[in-house]
């Protein structure tokens, strides 16, 4: 295993690996694998770009269920079901034209009065013909 010099304590006892890593959110918790940069003398951990990026949808969607929220998954299930692009999504529920991208992606959460319409059209197909002329 290479040991690296942390930046932190200035040991060579960084390494390169994946740990399971609790996060709170509004008093709930969850633990997910995170990779990253961890010192094994004082604890400390770097994290790049890419190491956020392998957790951040299964943070979005941990949040999503803790503010009862449709979830990334949801969301694309949700829009492909109802025959939307990315695109189309957004003009209907607002946010952008990335907007939809972004929700899918974990990268944002979606907000309330979004998600709440894409649950009610999720249910109610026929109110897309009406939706869908509103936008237009």
């Amino acid at each position: 295993m290479n040991k690296q010099q942390c930046q932190l304590c200035g040991e060579i006892s960084m390494v390169r690996t994946t740990k399971n890593t609790e996060f709170h959110y509004k008093e709930q918790s969850i633990e997910v694998e995170q990779p990253g940069e961890y010192c094994e003398a004082c604890g400390e951990a770097v994290l790049g770009p890419n190491d956020l990026k392998a957790t951040r949808k299964r943070l979005a969607e941990f949040k999503a269920a803790v503010d009862h929220l449709l979830t990334p998954t949801e969301i694309n299930r949700i829009r492909k079901r109802l025959k939307l692009t990315q695109v189309e999504a957004s003009q209907i529920c607002g946010g952008g034209k990335n907007a939809f991208s972004r929700y899918e992606s974990g990268e944002v959460l979606i907000p309330r009065a979004a998600s709440n319409l894409l649950l009610v059209l999720s249910k109610h197909k026929e109110l897309m013909t009406e939706v869908k002329m509103e936008v237009a």
